[in-house]
Formats: structure tokens, C-alpha cells, sequence
């Protein structure tokens, strides 16, 4: 079974929502779900992580959102494939359909009618348009769990957030969040108008931004390791990266980037930030 949150994220995420009670109702039926999906693995933490991404997208955007759950729906669909293109796609739309299935579950807590009635039956049609076999049933297993009355209008009340990268969910961890914001701090690189740009520790003598330096950079975040062989450390998740950051076979220049002949001086700048 497939697992795209690692261990340090799946303790940090039971540590830090340990009292949600949100994250509760995702954990008491968590796993009897995750072993469902065969191919997939859909963990508690990772589902709750994803359901509660959405909630803070609906709580911003209130109203505006009933035009955007198909476009999400297709989003999530169109990441999950890109993550392995083998998993079945019954698998793909019912993961998707329990996130979903446990946003109905927290909007329907809500004393504002909107939330309880006109999104919960939006988002359940998406759901249904999407349907996969036994999605009723998982439905129904979803809500005969229960949150407190005005939970979701708690939640909409809160204070934002700490500001996190926005990386996507299968590349998002804890060590990439670290050294992306640091990479950011020391002006290295940017988030502008949703594309990830790559600035530079030296920019070449035409004035554009030295792409291995990026590469060398995601190695490192990813935790690549080079040998003679190829990669022996961690996977390096080149195609989730050349869309963030709009560009190709960044993986090609981080090998080219170990194969030189001597050790390029820009990386120096880039390997502080790791000692930081």
C-alpha cells in the first residue's frame, strides 16, 4: 500500500491535533477506511490534513466556493493521478469522495444555513457525480459519526493560521516547509502570482537564474544522494517539482550538477542553509 505521508508528519500531525475534534472522528474510522483502499493509503493524518485544507478554503471564501467544489474535485483527481498512475480510479475518487465526506460532516455542525444545508447538498452531489462502488455506503459510514453543534463555526472564527509554503500535498513535508521558507528568507527564491521562481545565489553573466542551482537546492530538500548508480537516498519527486516550478528535467541537472568535474562555488551558499 502506497503512503505519502512519512512518519515524522503522521506524529506530528496526531501530537499537534491530539484534542480536534475534527481529527478524532477522522481517527476512530480512519483506519477501517485506509485498509479499504488497497492500492491508495489514505492515512487518518493525511485525511484529516486534506479535509482540513478544504474547510479553510470554504471558510474564506463562504459563498464563493459553491462555483469552484467541481474544479476542486478535478484538481484533487488530476494530483492524486499524478502521484501514481497506476492505483485504480475507483480508489483515486473514493479517497477523494472521504475528504470530501468528512467536509459534509463538519459543515453540517454549522448553526449558519448555508453551511448546513445548501453547501452540504452541493458538495454531496459532487460526490455523487463522481461516485465510486460502495460510495453510499462509505458515506453513511462517514456520517454516523458526529461533531459538536457549531463546530465548524468555531472553526471559521479562529485566527488564521501561521503563513506555510504552499506546496502540494505529495511533496509537502516538514523539511521541505523549513528550507523552502528559508531558501525564501535569504531571497533565494519567491512565491509570485502561484509559481514558485526561482531567484538565485549568483545569477549567470546574462542575468537569468542558474537552474542547477535550483535542482542542487531540491536535491538536498529531498534529501537526493548521489552515486554512480544513481540515486540512493530518497525519491526525488521530479515531476511534481517541474510543475511547481515551471520547468523540465530538473532531475537531469541535478545529476549533471554531482557529475561535474569539480565542485561548483555557488553551492557553498546553498549547503549554510542546511547547516543553519
Amino acid at each position: 500500500m502506497n503512503q505519502r505521508f512519512q512518519n515524522e508528519e503522521i506524529k506530528r500531525v496526531s501530537e499537534q491535533y491530539a484534542e480536534n475534534e475534527l481529527y478524532k472522528a477522522v481517527s476512530s474510522i480512519g483506519p477501517q477506511l485506509e485498509n479499504e483502499l488497497k492500492e491508495f493509503g489514505l492515512c487518518s493524518e493525511e485525511c484529516f490534513m486534506e479535509t482540513l485544507e478544504f474547510l479553510s478554503s470554504i471558510a474564506e471564501k463562504g459563498k464563493a466556493i459553491l462555483s469552484e467544489l467541481d474544479e476542486i474535485w478535478l484538481r484533487k483527481e488530476n494530483e492524486y493521478r499524478r502521484y501514481d498512475r497506476h492505483v485504480n480510479g475507483d480508489e483515486i475518487r473514493k479517497s477523494i469522495g472521504i475528504v470530501f465526506g468528512f467536509a459534509i460532516l463538519a459543515v453540517d455542525s454549522s448553526q449558519d444555513w448555508f453551511y448546513r444545508h445548501t453547501l452540504s447538498e452541493q458538495l454531496t452531489t459532487v460526490v455523487a457525480n463522481h461516485k465510486w462502488d460502495g460510495w453510499s455506503k462509505t458515506l453513511a459510514l462517514i456520517f454516523s459519526l458526529s461533531l459538536p453543534d457549531g463546530w465548524f463555526d468555531a472553526f471559521v472564527d479562529e485566527e488564521p493560521a501561521n503563513e506555510r509554503i504552499p506546496l502540494p500535498k505529495t511533496i509537502n513535508t516538514e523539511r521541505a516547509q523549513t528550507y523552502f521558507q528559508k531558501a525564501v528568507d535569504k531571497g533565494y527564491m519567491k512565491f509570485n502570482n502561484g509559481q514558485f521562481v526561482w531567484i538565485g545565489v549568483k545569477k549567470k553573466p546574462n542575468g537569468t537564474p542558474n537552474i542547477s542551482e535550483l535542482a542542487y537546492f531540491l536535491g538536498k530538500v529531498y534529501e537526493y544522494k548521489h552515486s554512480v548508480s544513481g540515486n540512493i537516498g530518497k525519491r526525488f519527486p521530479e515531476d511534481e517539482l517541474n510543475s511547481l516550478f515551471g520547468k523540465t528535467k530538473l532531475y537531469n541537472r541535478l545529476v549533471q550538477v554531482h557529475n561535474a568535474m569539480s565542485i561548483q562555488a555557488w553551492r557553498q551558499p546553498i549547503d549554510d542553509l542546511f547547516q543553519e
